[in-house]
């Protein structure tokens, strides 16, 4: 009972620690990871590199597969490129295996731990107001956590050789064996939902002489097929990019681990030669796990053009509303500038299809109720996304992102709002006017009903709010000499001059709206139309 218990609690406290560990680096790194991931978008063979750097350094290759998801959906990032970033995240997550061989079990972990527990959370509560210093805060709790997490399981080993030795025995010599022990690393891994806990507890165990080198890397190879239920279960319900990129990751963990099972005794000699002739179990399963992902790489990298082009034919629905969120994924909220970025560019969406509600007006078209109704459905959408990121920790340039959006959406919802009150256009030759003059006001308000961009934006809508005060002013006189003149009805007078200042206050509000918006979309990197070349 005490064995179960010690293995049960190391596996916790490794748990523990991964969760602290890849919450703080994510948060303390959020930009980085944002500006890394950007400069995926270059090249396949970027994206590879990018993917594997940024898993090594925050230590999760599902935060960094969720953010190649977001960028994807956000078509920041074309598939070809985010299953690059995904290739790099399954090498650059062995560096949790480095971890356990060359720290974990090479120095006394618990001495090492206990003080990064303590220095870890006094760091994180001094620095509450500062989200991302909190997280490395947060970071350094995790690795204490994670290497006590080590030591509880090297003691429960130690008492638990006996007990595989018998579970193992009936299977020896039959051929089972070693399936049996890549069946036990996809269980592990589905149970823990996380490779690195799983690879840990080969490695310690392989250490401890409890499982022999070829089971602890039979082992390893499971926990690479068991990691494909992460991507599966978080697929479920996801946008038709997150699905593709999904089956890619599932995809290549399994041509990966059964070609490594059939060829595991050939993959096993590089670490047994570096680690000084197998003497060094724990530095041989790590080379042996870095090798066969990167062997993964290569054996995929001719097969990516044809499963790109598959899979992008894939998980389309023939009927899917337009104006579905397309950019907003729940899973970026762990990243909150990866989830402002997906918010911004929905609100621009948001922003074009309300836009277009108002050219329909201009037009002199009745209100469009259906199309009404689906911009309000987006509306809601954006508005519970705000709410929710509302929730988490964030820094004060978000804060102040998510009240300017929130504003946005305010203004947005006032000009949907006001375009199915506008009344009906007049015709202007019946109210005496110069079609010009009296067409000045809605106009203007056209143009501002588009999508400002550029280093003038803001001063292009202020000239444009001037232009729109002028040419309402015009119009106003025209319609009250025309009224006090008798050259036209009171009454048409007055119809004609609440429709222009209804028009005009459309633009207003369209052009405060866009002020909103302005200096968080100028942040957000170029769209990647075309698919990049393959290396």
């Amino acid at each position: 009972m005490e064995i179960w218990a010690s293995l049960l609690g190391g596996i916790g406290l490794f748990l523990l620690g991964m969760r602290l560990m890849t919450d703080g680096l994510t948060r303390a790194a959020g930009a980085a990871l944002k500006s890394g991931l950007a400069t995926a978008t270059g090249s396949p063979l970027r994206g590879l590199a990018v993917g594997v750097v940024i898993t090594a350094i925050v230590q999760s290759s599902s935060a960094v597969t969720v953010a190649a998801i977001g960028f994807a959906n956000a078509g920041l990032m074309t598939l070809t490129n985010s299953v690059w970033v995904i290739y790099g995240t399954n090498v650059g997550t062995t560096m949790t295996g480095w971890l356990v061989a060359t720290l974990g079990i090479k120095i006394d972990v618990a001495a090492l731990a206990l003080p990064l527990l303590g220095l870890g959370m006094a760091g994180r509560l001094m620095a509450r107001s500062r989200p991302r210093t909190e997280g490395a805060g947060e970071a350094l709790a995790g690795f204490g956590a994670f290497f006590l997490g080590i030591s509880v399981l090297q003691s429960g080993f130690v008492d638990l050789a006996p007990h595989v030795a018998e579970i193992s025995a009936p299977f020896a010599g039959t051929g089972w064996e070693l399936p049996v022990f890549v069946l036990l690393g996809v269980v592990l891994t589905t149970l823990t939902q996380s490779s690195s806990a799983a690879i840990a507890i080969a490695l310690t165990a392989g250490a401890g002489g409890t499982l022999s080198l070829e089971q602890a890397a039979a082992t390893i190879v499971g926990t690479n097929i068991g990691t494909t239920s992460t991507a599966l279960f978080a697929s479920i319900g996801a946008t038709a990019t997150a699905k593709r990129v999904a089956v890619m990751h599932i995809i290549f963990n399994l041509l990966t681990g059964v070609f490594t099972f059939f060829a595991l005794p050939l993959l096993l000699l590089p670490g047994i030669w570096l680690s000084g002739g197998g003497v060094d179990v724990p530095v041989a399963l790590a080379v042996f796990h870095t090798s066969f992902n990167l062997l993964g790489v290569v054996l995929i990298w001719p097969l990516t053009p044809w499963l790109v082009s598959f899979l992008s034919r894939r998980f389309e629905k023939p009927h899917e509303d337009k104006l579905a969120p397309r950019h907003l994924d729940n899973t970026l909220f762990a990243v909150p500038d990866l989830a402002l970025s997906a918010l911004v560019m929905e609100m621009d969406r948001l922003s074009d299809a309300t836009y277009a509600l108002v050219h329909h007006r201009l037009a002199g078209y009745p209100a469009d109720e259906p199309a009404a109704a689906d911009v309000l459905k987006l509306r809601m959408s954006v508005r519970d996304y705000l709410a929710q990121m509302n929730r988490g920790a964030l820094d004060d340039r978000t804060v102040e992102a998510l009240s300017n959006v929130l504003r946005g959406l305010h203004h947005l919802e006032d000009l949907a709002e006001a375009t199915l009150r506008l009344p009906e256009r007049p015709d202007p030759a019946t109210v005496g006017l110069a079609p010009m003059a009296f067409a000045m006001v809605a106009d203007i308000t056209g143009q501002s009903c588009q999508r400002a961009e550029g280093p003038d934006a803001a001063k292009n809508l202020d000239a444009l709010g001037a232009a729109s005060e002028d040419a309402y002013a015009a119009v106003k006189a025209a319609l009250l000499r025309a009224a006090v003149s008798g050259a036209m009805p009171m009454t048409k007078a007055e119809a004609a001059l609440t429709y222009a200042r209804a028009v005009r206050g459309l633009g207003t509000t369209a052009r405060k709206a866009q002020k909103r918006l302005l200096p968080w979309r100028a942040e957000q990197p170029a769209p990647t139309l075309e698919e990049a070349p393959l290396p």
